[in-house]
């Protein structure tokens, strides 16, 4: 059960998230957050079971977490390289990853030296990809462009089967290597379990 401050909290970072968005992706989140556990499972079963023909992991600028995310299943595993792409709802084309994303992947295993980022405008979503958003405000914005794909957007976390787990992975872009360091331990927990939900 949480506590009072942990769900002052909670409203305060629901009120900040929809805020900031536009009408119809704050529709959109407030749909997801209405949203039951069972009917989000329903929704991620049917997905990965129809073998997705591209994963799309999508982040605020494609140059940091989504950005690791990609490089990070691509080395997962290489038969699915081709088709794993990342994009950033509110991406600069062709920009390099950030200098803590730089400096901490290596650390991982993981360089992004050749990064260049993607608008999520240049990706096509066709009707069999799936979309991967690391955060609220990014999944709310992918629905709110792309409705008729909306049962195939998720968070990261959405694989996971605790229904009480944190499952978004919050931006650590200007906030240093070690908010850095966590959210790329965070990508690489739900990235597993992703995988392993797409290979079964």
């Amino acid at each position: 059960m949480h506590s009072w401050p942990d769900r002052l909290r909670s409203a305060r970072q629901l009120v900040s998230l929809l805020r900031h968005l536009t009408a119809p992706a704050r529709r959109a989140a407030i749909g997801r957050l209405l949203e039951s556990p069972a009917a989000r499972q329903r929704r991620l079963a049917r997905a990965v079971s129809a073998m997705p023909e591209r994963i799309i992991v999508v982040c605020h600028g494609n140059i940091m977490r989504s950005a690791f995310a990609v490089a990070y299943l691509r080395q997962l595993a290489p038969e699915m390289a081709a088709r794993v792409v990342g994009a950033g709802t509110h991406a600069t084309a062709g920009r390099a990853a950030q200098d803590s994303a730089l400096r901490v992947a290596p650390e991982f295993g993981v360089s992004l030296a050749s990064h260049a980022a993607s608008p999520l405008e240049s990706v096509t979503v066709s009707a069999g990809d799936v979309i991967v958003c690391m955060d609220r405000a990014n999944e709310a914005n992918v629905i709110a462009r792309y409705g008729s794909s909306a049962d195939r957007v998720f968070l990261i976390g959405d694989g996971v089967d605790d229904a009480a787990a944190d499952r978004v992975v919050v931006d650590p872009f200007a906030r240093g290597d070690e908010a850095t360091r966590v959210a790329f331990q965070q990508v690489i927990a739900h990235a597993t379990r992703w995988m392993s939900l797409l290979t079964q």
